[in-house]
């Protein structure tokens, strides 16, 4: 939304050419700069997005217990079995 918003605005956008690039069809080499920062900003917030796939990845293993992370002291810890998840 926030691309085709940008574009409106500007003018100079090619929103078909952003989309192409997010979707791995295209280069971001053939992108002026304005529509590589918008690129960017977009493609960063998919990157923090996890897909379906990798959120039943994880609570597989939260389910088994096989989750690990770092405690307030920076100690790595092990997860207990979480039959909720």
């Amino acid at each position: 939304m926030r691309i085709g918003r940008a574009v409106e605005i500007s003018g100079k956008l090619d929103h078909t050419k952003i989309s192409a690039v997010l979707a791995g069809e295209m280069q971001t080499r053939a992108l002026t700069p304005e529509e590589k920062s918008y690129w960017l900003d977009r493609f960063t917030g998919l990157m923090g997005e996890p897909g379906p796939e990798e959120e039943a990845f994880f609570a597989d293993r939260r389910r088994r217990g096989l989750g690990v992370g770092l405690d307030e002291k920076g100690n790595l810890v092990h997860a207990k079995p979480d039959p909720a998840a």
